[in-house]
């Protein structure tokens, strides 16, 4: 078994209507905020409920709400000289996972001698960074419980995934009525994302006792709610279950590793904006059958998490059935099952399989591949 070295310093506010702390938490680490936020937020009146608490607690307050789907290196650029000029004392990060990364960088930058062009090629911040909030409106954020970030490198659009100061995260609220703004299919596809995420956790070299014990527990709760019909948008105990899903996933990879599937949807989604939680829907089952000849008695285990019957299976069958429940799960949701519905090159998909060799995910996964792997995989997704 492998080491396990597990330090969590970031403060955990879980739970319904939990964003009305969100002034609170701001006003302990100062009195200027810079809020770092998408534009959509705006239409289910989120961004408005932060503003008017962080209003209530008097805590003055910049809205930086340029993230688009599409964002790169160079939104962390403007926005880090917005943050400087507005002297701000804390960074709230209010989004999905490239809205949080792109206001952890900020956070990061605002104080340090660089630029992201430098810390993207390597140099590793040496100033204590901004303190920094997150409060997540989807289900989701691999990142949570790490340093880590991930970004699309303005100057050439390649994923990377860097590492900002320790200890930079010094809160996470989670609400999940936030998640309620998501429409049905997009929902459905961050709960996939999520459970790509805890199985590349519970298959990775890396697994041990502890992330096994998140993990496992995750992707129980996931398999309950797609049982149940993960489209039903209003209910807010299904939002609650995700939430917690993807809580456990975030404490389960903080001593475990993701994967070959988000390494290859992070480097896909980089290159060619294809949506990274759809692109993850479709690469699960092939992630599976990839481990399946040296993690077959572990996807067998997830085989019954996800409600199969596997009593009467061999060791060969049962882990079978867990892939095979997949695809019908992603079947019945109506979501894309081929990497060329994203109209696609597999012409270019080779260097995606570069891209997706280079990050530090990939030294970790339950067998050795090479570039040539990779490429298979995708063209067997394709």
């Amino acid at each position: 078994m492998p080491d396990i070295l597990f330090h969590i310093p970031t403060r955990v506010v879980f739970g319904l209507d939990t964003v009305n702390r969100i002034g609170q938490l701001a006003a302990e680490y100062g009195e200027r905020a810079f809020l770092v936020t998408e534009a959509i937020l705006y239409e289910g009146k989120v961004i408005n409920k932060v503003q008017e608490i962080l209003d209530k607690k008097g805590v003055q307050h910049i809205v930086f709400d340029e993230v688009v789907p599409n964002a790169t290196s160079k939104t962390v650029d403007d926005g880090v000289t917005l943050a400087r000029g507005s002297h701000a004392d804390v960074v709230i990060g209010l989004g999905g996972v490239r809205t949080l990364s792109i206001a952890k960088c900020i956070a990061m930058t605002a104080t340090a001698d660089g630029d992201m062009d430098d810390f993207l090629s390597g140099v590793q911040p040496q100033n204590d960074p901004l303190s920094y909030i997150e409060v997540p409106t989807t289900c989701r954020n691999p990142f949570i419980f790490s340093e880590e970030y991930l970004m699309v490198d303005g100057r050439d659009r390649t994923g990377r995934i860097g590492r900002a100061q320790k200890g930079i995260t010094k809160a996470a609220l989670i609400d999940p009525k936030l998640s309620l703004t998501l429409p049905a299919k997009y929902t459905a596809t961050t709960i996939m994302d999520t459970l790509l995420g805890c199985i590349e956790g519970y298959l990775s070299a890396k697994a041990n006792f502890l992330s096994d014990t998140y993990l496992l527990r995750a992707i129980e709760l996931l398999g309950g709610m797609i049982k149940d019909g993960i489209l039903a948008v209003d209910d807010i105990r299904m939002r609650m279950n995700a939430s917690v899903a993807g809580l456990l996933m975030g404490l389960g990879l903080s001593t475990s590793r993701l994967g070959i599937g988000s390494a290859l949807s992070f480097a896909i989604n980089a290159r060619f904006m294809a949506p990274k939680s759809w692109v993850s829907t479709i690469l699960l089952p092939y992630v599976m059958e990839f481990a399946v000849n040296v993690r077959g008695d572990r996807i067998a285990q997830i085989a019954r998490l996800l409600g199969e019957d596997v009593s009467d299976a061999t060791s060969v069958e049962a882990p079978v059935r867990a892939i095979d429940a997949v695809r019908r799960i992603i079947a019945s949701l109506g979501l894309p099952t081929r990497l060329r519905e994203f109209d696609l090159s597999l012409d270019e998909m080779i260097e995606v399989a570069g891209a997706a060799r280079s990050f530090d995910m990939m030294n970790y996964l339950p067998r050795v591949v090479s570039t040539e792997d990779i490429y298979e995989l995708i063209k067997s997704a394709f």
